[in-house]
């Protein structure tokens, strides 16, 4: 399994194409929670998510010593676009297979980054396997979302770099759905500062990873969940296996609370996340950080909303019963 120093030599390949994302205080979240919640922005990083970093991480490795072998990938976006982006400065052809009903916004993104979009089914396995047949009959390089353990060596910084900007942070909030992040960002916690805890956050609808674990192996589940990014019938063997080894505890948030919370962290912290950006907040807001006072991290993982949807969900409104602590101001 990956190290500190995997994760600290990731750091240093990555470094120098990153966004800063410097953690923000939410006073309002942390009344309501009784908590100390500070937010980490992956929505403001490079393509808008977190994603860059295990792209770029990946192809740092995989052209490494001069090799420029063309790329395949599958996601419903945010790795698609942080594949495409990464794969300009090492002179890569990078295909992208994408679900049919792909964020309008994310597909742009894509295209804007110059890789070919090949549309093809709704969920990541129907997308995963379809990448694969491409890969073996174009002799190209498959690089999988979140089955790769250069690819969570790369997400896992993003916890190193938490660890740094909050020395005293308790708690690491994250969402997990294929279980890349979660298993870059738990590993990373668990060698680095394993006094630290994860919570891994799943919306209800798309609860394939705390299904799993319950089983003891990957299980595939039924899928429904506004979190497009979340989407995943069934966790990889390798995020499986670090997740269920070294997250601390799981919860599971209500399409409602999901939708509150990217609502929330636009009027309250002016950061526009997309669902499933919001997801760990979801979690945070709805009771899984058990006492009080803890200083938490939560990861906004992705800013790639579509306006129309954003729009949609704006017209809806809140759901829940916030307390005043959580109205405008």
């Amino acid at each position: 399994m990956l190290n500190r120093d995997d994760f600290l030599g990731a750091r240093r390949r990555i470094a120098d194409v990153l966004d800063p994302t410097t953690p923000q205080y939410s006073r309002t979240f942390s009344n309501y929670t009784g908590h100390e919640v500070w937010v980490k922005p992956e929505n403001l990083q490079r393509t808008g998510a977190f994603k860059v970093r295990g792209a770029y991480n990946k192809l740092s490795r995989l052209c490494a010593g001069g090799a420029r072998p063309g790329i395949v990938t599958a996601s419903s976006g945010n790795h698609a676009a942080a594949v495409a982006w990464a794969a300009q400065p090492f002179g890569i052809r990078a295909r992208v297979v994408m679900p049919e009903d792909a964020v309008q916004s994310k597909l742009d993104a894509v295209a804007t980054y110059g890789a070919e979009i090949i549309l093809h089914g709704k969920y990541a396995d129907e997308r995963k396997s379809h990448a694969r047949e491409i890969a073996e009959a174009d002799d190209c390089v498959y690089i999988d979302s979140t089955d790769d353990e250069d690819v969570i060596e790369g997400q896992g910084t993003c916890a190193m770099e938490i660890l740094e900007e909050l020395p005293d942070v308790e708690v690491i909030v994250a969402p997990v759905g294929g279980g890349g992040l979660m298993a870059g960002v738990s590993r990373a916690v668990t060698v680095a500062a394993p006094d630290v805890k994860t919570v891994a956050v799943e919306p209800t609808g798309s609860s394939s990873m705390y299904q799993s674990v319950r089983a003891g192996a990957p299980v595939e589940v039924d899928v429904q969940t506004i979190a497009d990014g979340l989407r995943t019938r069934k966790p990889g063997e390798l995020p499986f296996s670090y997740v269920s080894q070294c997250v601390d505890e799981y919860y599971q948030v209500s399409e409602a609370c999901i939708v509150d919370s990217t609502l929330l962290m636009l009027q309250r912290m002016k950061l526009l996340v997309e669902p499933s950006g919001a997801v760990a907040m979801a979690g945070v807001l709805d009771g899984a950080i058990s006492g009080s006072g803890r200083k938490v991290a939560v990861i906004a993982t992705g800013g790639n909303i579509d306006l129309d949807d954003l729009s949609s969900l704006i017209a809806g409104g809140l759901q829940y019963e916030w307390g005043d602590s959580m109205r405008p101001e």
